[in-house]
């Protein structure tokens, strides 16, 4: 692919993820008035040095639904029975993607996401394009650090 064509394509992608009526278009559940992406501050970084008896998929759980995202949640947690001969060849289950949550490295605190369904982990140096718009659909929900923000913006 044209190096031009990638950088508008990411571009475009990620310019999709701030119009909330193109993620909800696209079939994420947003809370009323809500503006999206989502920022939030730097302690999701510090997720995992935090750990006080709790797990630590519980506390990123319970992290997303305090923004209001607890829909969504259970909207990733759905899973379908696909159509046709994929489910006879160990591809049974269709989950939705739901949330991509960008941090600014990993440290440990991506554990506490990755076991949430369809929720997505991801550093801002190695977000692209298929994990802003997967299937070619723009418009994915996106929960991303002040840290991760700045380093998107250095990027771009």
């Amino acid at each position: 692919m044209n190096a031009r064509e990638r950088r508008v394509a990411f571009r475009s992608a990620l310019a999709a993820t701030a119009d909330a009526t193109v993620v909800a278009g696209r079939g994420h559940r947003l809370p009323e008035k809500a503006t999206t992406p989502f920022v939030v501050s730097k302690d999701i970084e510090t997720l995992a040095s935090k750990h006080e008896g709790e797990s630590l998929t519980r506390r990123a759980q319970k992290l997303l639904e305090a923004l209001g995202l607890d829909a969504e949640l259970a909207r990733g947690a759905e899973r379908k029975v696909r159509a046709g001969r994929g489910k006879r060849r160990g591809r049974r289950y269709r989950r939705p993607k739901s949330a991509l949550v960008v941090l600014s490295e990993f440290n440990g605190s991506e554990r506490a996401f990755r076991n949430l369904g369809g929720v997505e982990v991801t550093t801002a140096a190695q977000l692209n394009t298929e994990m802003l718009a997967p299937g070619g659909d723009p418009g994915r929900l996106m929960v991303i650090s002040q840290p991760a923000l700045k380093a998107l913006e250095a990027r771009l």
